[in-house]
């Protein structure tokens, strides 16, 4: 394989080129910045480029610009020691630009990052030439890459007509699948050994997102979700709590949902969690997806909001049910799903407290959710 190494640091470049060599026998080109990247580019048209960003001359960013627009090669990975929220930015530009990137991560690469990265370039199936069922091995390279991401859904408070939230949407950009995202598209992830590693990533990128919305003034509340895979780690939520505190983020201004559908396959694992959320001071949300979960809530206790489908509203059997079991736990009444601005108000003379859905905001990024929904106008 044709690589390219684009770094100005000596010791990166080298250490980067031991792995290579471990991990067998390539063809790599090294180059100290940009512009002598691009050379090396277009004279060698490189398979694959791992590129930094931070380089004197020609940096990172502009090389990557020049290799989109002139199809220089096949694949590319960002290695850098620039904050997070900057790989992520560059990596969706490069993208935007027509460019396949295998990954944007963080200073140095380690060997089964690198090993990661070759075998999602030896294997190029994109999203509409992958089936089957998706395995640990790939969730774990997800997971090294730094592939799954926190999106957020507005919560409406009806009362006040105002965003007073977000709930956490888990999104897997997958190399092989391409975008994942939502309990639906992800159940098969929560139902590996690895859910709980890939619950982590997500809420650690949703506590950043948060801490920068509290230095921005916004001082609402953070719903992260809790499948049932991801409560196999029994520490999760000390795990939260701690990161939530070096974050900024503790002192109300999180709080996490589960699906009702847990109680329904592990009774003892859900109410476990439920109680060590409770009892850390977490505001609980339970959402309902089909009507078989309001049999499997008849023990269920206490929570804060439950939430049912927009549709259910006008099901007068069904919706009283809901009522009853929000009036039992002592809970708020939520809606998701909302895709029509204009039943807000019909919702609100049912005595329903928050709506989600298409009709309140779409999921987005933690910058976009900022501008369109959280910030003061």
């Amino acid at each position: 394989m044709r690589i390219l190494i684009v770094d100005d640091h000596d010791f990166q470049r080298s250490l980067t080129l031991r792995l290579l060599n471990d991990l067998g026998e390539h063809d790599v080109a090294q180059a100290r910045d940009g512009a002598e990247a691009l050379e090396a580019a277009r004279t060698q048209r490189p398979e694959l480029v791992l590129s930094d960003l931070n380089m004197p001359g020609m940096d990172g960013m502009t090389f990557i610009r020049h290799l989109a627009r002139e199809r220089l090669t096949d694949s590319l990975v960002i290695i850098s020691g620039l904050a997070p929220s900057v790989l992520r930015a560059v990596e969706a530009v490069a993208v935007a630009s027509g460019l396949r990137v295998l990954g944007a991560v963080a200073k140095p690469i380690g060997k089964d990052t690198l090993a990661s990265v070759l075998h999602l370039h030896r294997n190029p199936a994109g999203p509409s030439g992958v089936s089957g069922d998706i395995n640990v091995d790939e969730v774990e390279r997800g997971i090294a890459m730094g592939q799954f991401k926190a999106w957020f859904s507005p919560i409406l408070d009806l009362s006040a007509l105002h965003v007073t939230g977000v709930e956490v949407n888990p999104r897997w950009e997958s190399t092989e699948r391409g975008i994942l995202m939502g309990p639906d598209a992800l159940a098969a992830v929560d139902a590996l050994p690895a859910a709980p590693a890939v619950t982590r990533q997500v809420i650690q990128g949703a506590l950043m997102g948060g801490a920068l919305w509290r230095q921005l003034g916004w001082q609402g509340t953070i719903v992260v979700p809790l499948g049932l895979g991801a409560l196999q780690d029994e520490g999760l939520l000390d795990w939260i709590q701690a990161k939530a505190k070096a974050s900024g983020m503790a002192g109300g201004g999180l709080a996490v949902s589960l699906d009702a559908g847990a109680f329904a396959q592990d009774a003892a694992r859900a109410s476990y969690a439920l109680a060590r959320a409770l009892l850390h001071g977490y505001p609980v949300t339970v959402h309902l997806r089909d009507a078989a979960d309001l049999t499997a809530l008849s023990l269920l206790t206490s929570c804060n909001t439950v939430t049912c489908p927009d549709t259910w509203v006008v099901i007068p059997d069904l919706f009283k049910r809901v009522v009853a079991l929000a009036k039992r736990v002592q809970a708020d009444i939520g809606v998701t799903g909302l895709d029509n601005a204009q039943q807000l108000a019909a919702l609100h003379d049912e005595k329903i407290h928050t709506a989600q859905g298409p009709g309140v905001g779409k999921p987005a990024s933690a910058a976009e959710t900022f501008d369109s929904h959280l910030i003061s106008r």
